[in-house]
């Protein structure tokens, strides 16, 4: 895939469907995904647009009970040809107080790590959240005026992305941001395919945090 142009944008859009939408820094899509809202999320189908008549990759959730309510599944991405590209795989009991996850390639190595900037607010939201009656209307304006933020890491430790959640009462919009430019003799863009599937997975999962 040729370089990816950032910023870019992941949009979900508001639908009977879980509906999402990539574009890059000239607008240009780059993936389409859409699956029903209601169904266990254990795997994922991405198509070049909405027409989805060309799928171009897969992802898998791998582990006990694997599916949208394991946070310790390992997410498996593969290519339409079947050859994987790497796994999205959540830090263990650290995912449980903080979104923690590993990028890992081909070969299960570590290629990136995703923080989450502001643990505390998962935690505050839920408990407002848990509040009946008031506790939804409470969580609504909260999930509009305070949104999360992630940062991308390389193997290093090097913060490389930044990930926005962006405020909106009806849809969910995540923009990444390049926190430093890569030289014109960089290998880096040889991961941008990783990069961008890995990325897709960590907002389907996190799309309901703030």
């Amino acid at each position: 895939m040729p370089p990816l142009q950032f910023p870019l944008t992941l949009e979900f859009k508001f639908s009977l469907f879980t509906e999402l939408q990539v574009h890059d820094a000239a607008g240009q899509m780059l993936a389409y995904v859409r699956e029903k809202t209601f169904s266990v999320r254990d795997e994922v189908k991405v198509y070049t647009d909405p027409s989805r008549q060309r799928q171009t990759h897969g992802m898998k959730a791998e582990g006990f009970m694997a599916g949208a309510l394991d946070w310790r599944a390992k997410r498996v991405i593969r290519r339409s040809d079947g050859t994987v590209l790497g796994a999205l795989q959540a830090q263990g009991m650290r995912t449980l107080w903080a979104a923690g996850y590993e990028l890992l390639g081909p070969g299960g190595e570590v290629r990136l790590t995703i923080r989450d900037d502001q643990p505390w607010m998962s935690f505050v939201e839920g408990a407002v959240g848990a509040v009946p009656f008031i506790g939804d209307f409470v969580a609504m304006g909260f999930d509009y005026l305070i949104n999360p933020t992630y940062t991308v890491s390389d193997a290093g430790g090097s913060p490389v992305y930044r990930v926005h959640k962006k405020r909106s009462f009806f849809s969910r919009r995540f923009t990444v941001q390049e926190l430093r430019p890569r030289p014109a003799d960089s290998h880096a863009t040889d991961d941008d395919e990783l990069v961008l599937l890995g990325l897709i997975q960590l907002v389907l999962r996190e799309r309901e945090r703030g």
